[in-house]
């Protein structure tokens, strides 16, 4: 099988559930702990028909292809890791619980709820949190204001995300989606709607909007189990709800016991441990944004974890990139019906959560490893790769004078 030969077997499986969205049989599932496709191969059932690795992002996103056909070029040696864009703006709900009830002001939670009141959408992917396990991610497809809002925060943790959208593919069809996700989803989707197939074709009319937010690289659920376990001392399946930035900004983990008891553990301590917990393509992943979404988020703070460490005065928002037609409609929808506060950003100067994805690709690089491929431009880079990103993130570099 091709997606085992050249996704699987080179560790490069991102994770995203793509494949087994669009497998015609329904053979695969996944490993909740690994995250990672388990191929169901027994008898005849898999014909060689090659949708699954059609649409992984895995080995290659398809970048290019995807800017071709959204943008009529590839991004610019300038362009390399935040992609086209039309403007960039700072960004932040204009209701207080929304605002509250996010880490960075809720600007995709915002462009959901607009994409949801005028745009005709009537369901959202976001990520929330598993039925039966609290401490797990799961995806979560939704037509209701009220879980856009639960799901505010972002969830540092892998799951087979993509995969919720079939039981829309099948029971829902003429439903319009907006949703969020990572890069890797966004150019999964991208694939899928490029597909000449009943599901592609789906995909193509009822996946209306496209949101991400940035992402220096995802965790496996082992890591928020090893924070509740060894840091907070609690059983994971006492857990009910986590919410990783909750409180005032940058905020902290928080975890909600089954008696309604709370503990939490601050931001910059939690990176940690996350960091021991993530896969090859994660690590080696050279996009900190895809680039395809019709709007891209993230932090307006450019140093989260300073601001963990030290306390912060910021206010809380988000940095938008505008990309596409619907992108700028959503955002002008959100202005016009007072849902969005903006103002013009510089994008230039240090971003910790980029210069993270930027060291690690610099460090894969040095190494003779197959590799997710970046835009065709390439990656070159001059300065010396840290092991991993250890250094970056090393409290000693931040913490204020005493």
């Amino acid at each position: 099988m091709l997606l085992k030969l050249t996704v699987l077997d080179q560790n490069l499986c991102a994770g995203c559930g793509a494949c087994a969205l669009v497998c015609p049989e329904q053979l695969i599932s996944f490993d909740p702990d690994t995250v990672t496709p388990v191929l169901d191969l027994a008898g005849d059932q898999c014909e060689p028909c090659g949708e699954c690795l059609a649409v992984c992002p895995g080995l290659q996103p398809d970048t290019d292809r995807a800017e071709q056909e959204l943008f009529g070029r590839t991004r610019t040696a300038q362009e390399r890791w935040l992609g086209i864009n039309r403007v960039a703006i700072g960004a932040r709900s204009t209701d207080a619980h929304i605002v509250r009830r996010s880490a960075s002001g809720g600007t995709a939670t915002t462009l959901l709820l607009t994409a949801r009141a005028h745009l005709g959408v009537d369901l959202t992917l976001t990520m929330g949190r598993h039925a039966q396990q609290g401490w797990r991610s799961a995806a979560q497809v939704d037509g209701a204001e009220q879980a856009i809002i639960n799901n505010a925060q972002s969830t540092y943790q892998l799951a087979p995300y993509l995969n919720a959208l079939r039981e829309c593919f099948e029971q829902t069809p003429q439903a319009r989606i907006a949703l969020v996700g990572l890069a890797c989803h966004v150019q999964a989707i991208r694939k899928l709607q490029r597909r000449d197939t009943a599901i592609g074709r789906w995909a193509k009319s009822q996946i209306v909007c496209v949101i991400e937010t940035a992402c220096s690289s995802n965790t496996l659920p082992a890591g928020t189990r090893s924070i509740i376990s060894d840091v907070l001392a609690q059983d994971p399946q006492q857990v009910t709800d986590i919410k990783y930035r909750e409180g005032e900004y940058p905020g902290r983990l928080q975890v909600t016991l089954i008696d309604n008891q709370t503990l939490g553990i601050d931001f910059w301590e939690i990176l940690g441990k996350l960091k021991d917990n993530k896969t090859f393509r994660c690590l080696s992943c050279g996009d900190w944004m895809s680039g395809l979404a019709d709007v891209s988020v993230c932090d307006g703070d450019p140093n989260i974890f300073e601001a963990s460490l030290n306390g912060s005065q910021e206010k809380k928002h988000g940095r938008a990139l505008v990309r596409t037609d619907m992108g700028q409609l959503l955002v002008d929808r959100a202005i016009a019906h007072g849902r969005l506060e903006t103002w013009a950003i510089d994008l230039s100067g240090f971003n910790l959560g980029l210069e993270r994805k930027k060291n690690r690709r610099r460090f894969y690089e040095t190494q003779d490893l197959v590799l997710p491929a970046g835009p065709g431009i390439g990656d070159l880079f001059d300065e010396m790769a840290l092991v991993d990103d250890a250094e970056l993130i090393n409290p000693a570099n931040y913490r204020s004078a005493q």
